[in-house]
C-alpha cells in the first residue's frame, strides 16, 4: 500500500525537470482538449457526410469522445502533481478520479446499456459532471498560479496559458450539462441524457467563449452562466497579454533602485 501510495503522491524533481514536465503535461493536455472539442463538434457530422451509418457513426463518436475524457482526466490529475506539494490533494483528486471513470464506464457505455431508461442514469450523470467539474476547477486554480507567479513567461507557461483557456471552456460545459441533468430540456431542446447533452453543452460553451451565437434558447440561468464565462475567459485572455508584456520583477527592481 506505501508503495502504491509513493506512486501517486507529488513527483520529486529538480526545477528544470519540473518545468519540462510541466512543459510536456501542458501540451498534451492542449492536444487531447483539441481533440475532444473536435470530435464533440465535427466527427458525428464527418462521418454522416462520408456515408457513414448514424448509429455506427454515434458509436464511432462516443466511443473516440469517451477514450479521450479518460485520458484528458488522467492526464489532468498528473498535471496537478507537478503543480501542488499536498499529497493529501493529490491522493483525494486520484480517488474521485478513478471513482468518476468507474462511474462514467457503467453510466454512458456506448457498447452496452446498462439502464433501463435515462432517468435512472441521472444521479450518475451529476455525479460524473460534479466530479469533472471539481478535478477541473482545482487544476485551473493551481495552473493560473503557476503561470503568474515567478519572473518570466516560460514556455511551459504559455502551454499552460492555452489550457486553461480551453479548460474553461469544458469546465463551463459540465456545469450546464449538471443544469441540464436537473432540468432536462434547459438547453432549450431535446437531448437524451448521457455524452449527446454533454457534447451540445460544450458546443455552448466554445461559442461563449468563441464570441459566436450559439443558437439555441437555454433557459436564463444558462444564458447568465454564459455571460459570466465569457467576462471570465476574456478577463484571463487580459490579464495574460498584461503578463506577456509587462516587464519582468527584476528589471522592475532594478529601475525601482535607480
Amino acid at each position: 500500500m506505501k508503495r502504491f501510495l509513493s506512486h501517486i503522491r507529488r513527483k520529486n524533481l529538480n526545477t528544470k525537470e519540473l518545468n519540462d514536465e510541466k512543459n510536456k503535461d501542458y501540451r498534451n493536455i492542449v492536444y487531447l482538449q483539441m481533440l475532444i472539442i473536435l470530435s464533440a463538434m465535427l466527427l458525428k457530422e464527418v462521418l454522416s457526410i462520408s456515408g457513414v451509418d448514424i448509429r455506427v457513426s454515434n458509436m464511432i463518436r462516443d466511443i473516440l469522445f469517451l477514450t479521450l475524457g479518460g485520458l484528458y482526466v488522467i492526464v489532468l490529475w498528473d498535471i496537478l502533481r507537478n503543480l501542488t506539494k499536498s499529497n493529501t490533494l493529490i491522493i483525494g483528486m486520484f480517488v474521485l478520479m478513478m471513482i468518476g471513470l468507474s462511474v462514467a464506464f457503467f453510466t454512458v457505455n456506448p457498447v452496452y446499456e446498462f439502464f433501463e431508461n435515462e432517468n435512472a442514469k441521472r444521479p450518475y450523470l451529476f455525479f460524473i459532471h460534479l466530479s469533472l467539474f471539481i478535478i477541473e476547477s482545482t487544476v485551473i486554480y493551481h495552473c493560473v498560479y503557476d503561470i503568474f507567479t515567478g519572473k518570466k513567461l516560460s514556455a511551459e507557461k504559455i502551454w499552460g496559458a492555452a489550457c486553461i483557456y480551453l479548460m474553461i471552456g469544458i469546465s463551463f460545459g459540465s456545469v450546464y450539462d449538471l443544469i441540464n441533468i436537473v432540468n432536462p430540456g434547459s438547453m432549450g431542446i431535446p437531448l437524451s441524457q448521457g455524452l449527446e447533452s454533454y457534447m451540445v453543452c460544450i458546443y455552448y460553451s466554445m461559442t461563449i467563449i468563441g464570441g459566436h451565437d450559439a443558437f439555441l434558447q437555454a433557459i436564463p440561468l444558462i444564458q447568465n452562466l454564459g455571460i459570466i464565462e465569457a467576462v471570465w475567459s476574456n478577463l484571463f485572455v487580459v490579464l495574460l497579454v498584461g503578463r506577456l508584456l509587462g516587464k519582468p520583477d527584476d528589471e522592475v527592481a532594478a529601475e525601482e533602485k535607480k
